[in-house]
């Protein structure tokens, strides 16, 4: 349900229940028929609800997105020092292909997320953790401080993935509870309106007053 939709149904649910609070000879009329002040603050109610989590779910898309981009960028950081490094290794290990293979340097990259970060651990870890592999990548310029200061960018980016994961089933979440919210909300307001239409049938200034079209 889009935005504008829904903040015009509401809007126009609003006014029709302040309408009703700031009439006597309305809320008498309606009253006759069952819609008490008692029975009216159930509509109040949902309305709340319903505005409540509109409210909710804009901020957990807002923080959706905002997660998402910072995993973008962190990630795009993360792999370019990854390529660099990885073509760095390959010219350092050029005879030594066990030293590749332990690091999957010798075969096609992975194109999914999960493979990356696969592949980033496997090559990071191999370097740090032998001493000859990090003699071998100091001559090009990479320290163990280097290295692990990568290796911990690889971890971050798997960090912002799993928050833009959290913040995405948060708002899918709340979008349901805020569709289910307007539809109950929507159902009683259809009753209202109908018995409205009806006890106000022969002042129909008063029916526009609350917003509703006289059939």
């Amino acid at each position: 349900m889009a935005g504008k939709i829904i903040a015009q149904k509401l809007h126009k649910i609003e006014n029709a229940l302040l309408g009703v609070s700031n009439h006597p000879e309305i809320q008498a009329m309606l009253s006759a028929f069952g819609y008490t002040p008692e029975r009216m603050n159930e509509g109040k109610i949902l309305l709340n609800r319903a505005m409540s989590l509109v409210s909710s779910q804009t901020d957990n898309y807002g923080g959706q997105y905002e997660a998402h981009s910072e995993f973008e960028k962190k990630y795009e950081s993360a792999y370019s020092a990854y390529m660099i490094t990885l073509k760095v290794a390959r010219v350092a290990f050029i005879s030594h292909t066990a030293m590749l293979t332990r690091m999957c340097a010798n075969k096609d990259r992975s194109r999914s997320l999960s493979g990356w970060l696969r592949e980033a651990r496997v090559m990071y870890d191999n370097l740090l953790a032998h001493h000859e592999a990090l003699e071998a990548m100091a001559v090009f310029g990479y320290t163990a401080e280097r290295l692990d200061a990568e290796r911990a960018m690889v971890n971050e980016v798997e960090s912002l993935y799993s928050k833009t994961l959290k913040h995405k089933g948060h708002a899918q979440q709340t979008t349901l509870e805020r569709d289910a919210a307007i539809d109950e909300l929507c159902k009683w307001f259809g009753a209202f309106r109908s018995i409205a239409r009806i006890a106000l049938y022969e002042k129909p200034q008063l029916i526009e007053a609350l917003g509703i079209i006289k059939h």
